[in-house]
């Protein structure tokens, strides 16, 4: 079992690495056009969120990875920014180009919700110390 949590911990390292990078993309495209565009609120305040869901998926992991009590906290944490963006997102037009977006995002948020399920479980069973 702990094999498979520490497996589970690097594939979300990867993934909180991989949120932090595209934030900075984000980031870096937002200051290129910023002279020949104005850049939303929204999608500023859309990326300083992905950029700390990035920060908070990477310590999850990193917990688990390494089988620290502290991945209950870091997974419920990271669950609760989830939670509040897609409800804070969901309120945008439905039609438009980035729904399908969105619906991958709820996606991706299913399987780290069963994730965090799987981790509040660990502690009973004495893999995460």
């Amino acid at each position: 079992m702990e094999w498979a949590a520490r497996a589970i911990g690097m594939f979300y390292v990867l993934g909180g690495l991989m949120l932090l990078y595209q934030a900075w993309l984000n980031w870096r495209l937002q200051r290129a056009l910023s002279g020949f565009i104005a850049v939303p609120a929204d999608d500023q305040i859309a990326d300083g969120v992905i950029a700390l869901g990035g920060v908070v998926v990477l310590m999850s992991g990193v917990a688990l990875a390494a089988l620290s009590a502290w991945a209950v906290v870091a997974f419920l944490a990271g669950w609760a920014i989830q939670a509040a963006y897609l409800l804070w997102v969901n309120r945008a037009d439905l039609d438009s180009p980035l729904a399908s977006g969105r619906l991958k995002s709820v996606h991706a948020f299913a399987g780290y919700t069963a994730v965090t399920g799987v981790v509040l479980w660990l502690p009973l069973t004495g893999v995460l110390g």
